[in-house]
């Protein structure tokens, strides 16, 4: 009876090892800096379009320290109301955001985000569900 609590014991210490070293990879390929594809996902068509803008959407950063840069400076420091912070941590494809600015908009008050959901992060390309913003794509930065 000894013997099989010890190897149930050891087993579950394995898994967890191996579920956190899979967290580890995943935030891994997450590092480095991505640039918008300017094609936003319409979940009613289930098809991607691109964005008509003539303002320059951000790139952004995540570095290995944890930390969130867009267009190459602090992040939370660029965000008066509060979506993006300068810090980030990333768990089961959720990016959850700290290290706000202190800046309340009024105008944000009524909006709620509690950070960016990862839909797809293969290779080179980047989904994520923003918010506010709806779904995005980026394209790492070599």
């Amino acid at each position: 009876m000894k013997t099989l609590f010890v190897a149930i014991l050891m087993a579950l210490v394995v898994v967890s090892c191996k579920q956190d070293s899979q967290s580890i990879g995943v935030q891994e390929n997450l590092v480095g800096k991505w640039a918008p594809t300017y094609e936003t996902y319409d979940e009613s068509t289930q098809k991607w379009n691109s964005i008509q803008t003539l303002v320059a959407l951000p790139t952004y950063e995540f570095t290995a320290d944890g930390k969130v840069l867009q267009n190459d400076k602090p992040a939370g420091d660029q965000d008066c109301c509060g979506f993006i912070g300068n810090k980030y941590s990333f768990k089961n494809a959720k990016i959850t955001f700290s290290e706000f600015k202190p800046c309340p908009n009024v105008s944000c008050i009524a909006q709620y985000c509690d950070g960016w959901t990862v839909r797809k992060l293969e290779g080179d390309i980047m989904e994520v569900s923003q918010c506010p913003g709806g779904i995005m794509r980026y394209k790492r930065v070599k």
